[in-house]
C-alpha cells in the first residue's frame, strides 16, 4: 500500500472510531444525553466548585459559540445545566450542573469507563498510555 493510502486510512478509521463510540455511548446509556452533552456535563463536573462560562466549554471542547450555545440550550432544556449571568461582568454567561446531573452522575461515569474499557480490551496498559500520547499529539499537530 502507498503511503497515501496509509495516510487517509489513518484518519478514516479515526472517524469510523469516534462515530461508532457516540453510537455506543448514546444507544447504551440510560442518561437522556448525546456524547456531547456528557462531554459538557463531565467537563463541568471535573470543574466543580469554580465557575465555568460557556467561552470555557467553547474552548474545551474547542467549538465555535453557536455550537456551545446550542449544546448549553439542550442541556437546560433536558434539566441537566442553568445558566445564569456572572454577578461581575454581565457579558459572561457562567454554566452549572443541576441536582439532575448530580443524580446521574454516577450511571455516566460507569457508562465511560464500561465504553472505554470495551475499547482497550487486548491492549496492554503500556500500549493504551502510548496511544493516549500520540493521540493528543496529532490532536495538537492539527489544533
Amino acid at each position: 500500500m502507498s503511503e497515501l493510502y496509509n495516510r487517509q486510512a489513518i484518519s478514516f478509521l479515526m472517524k469510523l472510531i469516534a462515530d461508532r463510540v457516540s453510537t455506543l455511548f448514546e444507544t447504551r446509556v440510560e442518561v437522556p444525553l448525546t456524547a456531547a452533552q456528557s462531554r459538557v456535563v463531565m467537563y463541568l463536573e471535573a470543574r466543580a466548585g469554580g465557575p465555568v462560562s460557556q467561552r470555557d466549554i467553547e474552548k474545551y471542547l474547542n467549538v465555535t459559540h453557536t455550537t456551545a450555545k446550542g449544546l448549553l440550550q439542550r442541556l437546560e432544556e433536558k434539566g441537566f445545566v442553568r445558566t445564569a449571568f456572572d454577578n461581575h461582568d454581565k457579558r459572561v454567561k457562567n454554566v452549572y450542573l443541576t441536582d439532575l446531573s448530580n443524580r446521574y452522575r454516577d450511571e455516566l461515569i460507569d457508562h465511560i469507563k464500561a465504553l472505554t474499557g470495551r475499547m482497550m480490551q487486548g491492549i496492554s496498559p503500556e500500549d493504551e498510555t502510548r496511544l493516549v500520547e500520540l493521540l493528543r499529539r496529532i490532536y495538537s499537530n492539527i489544533k
